[in-house]
């Protein structure tokens, strides 16, 4: 069963007051883990096992973090899409979006899930990708020419060049494209809403920017 079919039987099945807090926090984890620290599902909602004390990590709750992420991008044409491609998928499995509830725990599920995304770019991306985006952060709405990422990635190249002795530029850029990060039109790279909100998120959580590569 994949999380969305999972979230949509809870709509179906479960009073939403009982569920408004304890979603946010149980789709910041993985859908597996969750599942399978479940007891019980019933009229009363879903209980959960603890978490065992080696898994917790210091630092403040997913619930917190999300909804810190919320408040800084409320007003994002980012959030309202996740949004709308939550509402419409729930739709298709015959599920109601209209309700106070409702809109509160898909919003929450929207941020948990961009969330999530944020964590997954920056376990993957490279230093010199983080700081081409800052570059075209200093250039929003204008963009930069495709030959600046030449030229660019040239440069990155002859710096570590075991890493990208095999590599061209659109291999560089794949991973920027993939992740919504960069977008490119009429021959003019651009940073994303999303890309924009990435960098945002580093700076407003103190994530070191000097990875490697």
């Amino acid at each position: 069963m994949d999380w969305l079919t999972f979230f949509a039987e809870i709509i179906k099945s479960l009073a939403w007051p009982l569920l408004g807090g304890g979603l946010a926090l149980s789709f910041h984890k993985p859908l597996s883990s969750f599942i399978n620290r479940i007891i019980k599902i019933d009229k009363d909602g879903v209980i959960t096992a603890p978490v065992p004390g080696a898994q917790l990590e210091k630092k403040e709750p997913p619930e917190i973090e999300v909804e810190k992420l919320l408040n800084l991008i409320s007003a994002s044409d980012l959030i309202t899409s996740i949004e709308s491609n939550i509402k419409e998928e729930l739709r298709s499995k015959g599920c109601d979006t209209e309700g106070s509830s409702i809109k509160i725990l898909i919003r929450h599920l929207a941020g948990t899930q961009l969330l999530l995304s944020f964590e997954k770019i920056q376990n993957s991306i490279f230093g010199s990708q983080v700081f081409l985006l800052k570059k075209l952060n200093e250039v929003a709405g204008q963009g930069k020419p495709l030959i600046f990422t030449e030229y660019y990635f040239e440069e990155i190249k002859s710096q570590y060049p075991e890493a990208f002795d095999k590599w061209s530029c659109e291999q560089y850029l794949k991973f920027l494209y993939e992740s919504s990060l960069i977008t490119k039109q009429n021959d003019q790279i651009h940073i994303t809403v999303k890309g924009v909100e990435y960098l945002t998120w580093l700076i407003r959580n103190g994530i070191q920017e000097n990875r490697a590569l």
